[in-house]
């Protein structure tokens, strides 16, 4: 399936790159705004950027603006993404009650910068530009309303970014106001960025849903769902990086994954996928050698003492051994922005080792590689048997996924 947003540079007094604007779009023939509900909008742009796609391709070394809604800062979304990586955009005319800002306040002290969107300063909403750390100046708006915000901005030490700059004139009269940051169309228009991208099965999806909105809920049970869908566990990697940007603890199964993210933020990062549909059918037939491999890997790994201690990590790397075929085709580059222990990496990119050897077994053997197979059966000393067997299990085990 094709994820799609658009990006809009938002540049300094000295035209560099300070982060870009994520902006919702539903395909590439359309550049703009065509939502219909601002929770599910936003969804999508949070989950495609962070979760479908690799953010760093996205924003390089800059921030991501994202607007929020009322109902996802309530939530705690943004807390979902590094404080490095975002800033938060809340618009001026939400409804300001104690919860919303209790909310903005919570992401204050976490250390995320909160940017004011299209704001004309009013003393109803004193409490909220408090917070602010950068004020988002609409340049179609009055000149009385545009220099009255500017003037208090400057007083109140806040930095200034003017949006919708579209001529030359704009952009020196912005930056006679005290404006640090620019956007608009003189500059640059929104790009439309797409990538196919595999989405959770949906009644994967509704399985850990219900799971995790139990009052006491079974970890072990929600591992087992998400063992079963490669999609789900991308974008769990995928979520650890942004949520714990630079983790240095290297990820080596699905339940150290969800040790290290706590249920807290799975019921978010739950609740997220369900605002953005995420439920929409998917490539069933990659969904079923993905958990066929990682099946065989765990158990070729229990057949093999070594390797036996970690047959947990060698499911891992079975499972995301269809990176490459779910659209992800520089597979090394997209292993490197998940967080995953380097033998991990090293078996799915045959750099040699056990874990390699591991992998390289399994994917000969479904598709009938007798050869190698016969080589690696020797060098661990296994029954063919016993080996045959088991892939056995595992091919119906997975054929299960062609039943959902």
């Amino acid at each position: 399936m094709n994820v799609y947003m658009a990006r809009q540079p938002i540049f300094d007094t000295h035209n560099h790159v300070y982060g870009y604007e994520l902006l919702y779009r539903s395909n590439d023939k359309k550049n703009e705004y065509t939502g219909l509900n601002g929770d599910e909008s936003t969804a999508d742009v949070v989950t495609n950027a962070f979760f479908g796609l690799n953010i760093k391709d996205i924003i390089g070394n800059g921030k991501a603006f994202i607007n929020f809604t009322a109902n996802l800062l309530k939530h705690g979304v943004p807390k979902m993404i590094s404080p490095e990586l975002v800033v938060v955009e809340v618009l001026e005319n939400l409804l300001m009650d104690d919860e919303l800002l209790a909310a903005c306040q919570d992401l204050k002290e976490r250390g995320y910068t909160l940017a004011l969107d299209d704001f004309e300063y009013d003393n109803s909403y004193s409490d909220l530009f408090e917070l602010g750390d950068i004020v988002k100046i609409d340049f179609r708006t009055s000149k009385k309303s545009i220099e009255d915000t500017a003037y208090i901005c400057r007083y109140s030490n806040k930095v200034l970014l003017a949006e919708k700059i579209e001529s030359r004139e704009e952009f020196e009269y912005a930056k006679s106001l005290g404006c640090s940051y620019m956007q608009g169309y003189y500059f640059a228009k929104p790009t439309i960025m797409s990538k196919n991208s595999l989405t959770p099965l949906p009644v994967n999806f509704m399985k850990v849903m219900q799971l995790v909105s139990q009052p006491e809920p079974d970890l072990e049970e929600i591992i087992e769902v998400i063992s079963c869908d490669t999609a789900m566990c991308q974008r769990l990697l995928r979520l650890i990086n942004s949520v714990y940007f630079g983790v240095k603890n290297r990820v080596s199964s699905i339940g150290q994954a969800l040790v290290i993210l706590g249920l807290d933020y799975l019921r978010d990062w739950v609740y997220l996928m369900g605002m953005q549909r995420i439920v929409r059918c998917d490539n069933v037939e990659i969904m079923r050698i993905s958990c066929l491999l990682a099946k065989f890997c765990r158990q070729l790994a229990l057949m093999i003492p070594q390797a036996a201690p970690d047959s947990d990590s060698y499911y891992l790397m079975g499972l995301l051994s269809m990176v490459a075929w779910g659209g992800e085709q520089a597979l090394s580059q997209t292993l490197e922005e998940f967080p995953l222990t380097n033998e991990i990496k090293d078996g799915l990119l045959g750099r040699g080792g056990i874990y390699s050897d591991v992998y390289d077994l399994a994917y000969c053997y479904e598709k009938a590689d007798w050869a190698s197979v016969d080589k690696y059966v020797e060098k661990y000393h296994l029954d063919s048997s016993l080996v045959a067997e088991e892939f056995v299990k595992c091919v119906k085990e997975a054929e299960r996924i062609r039943m959902m």
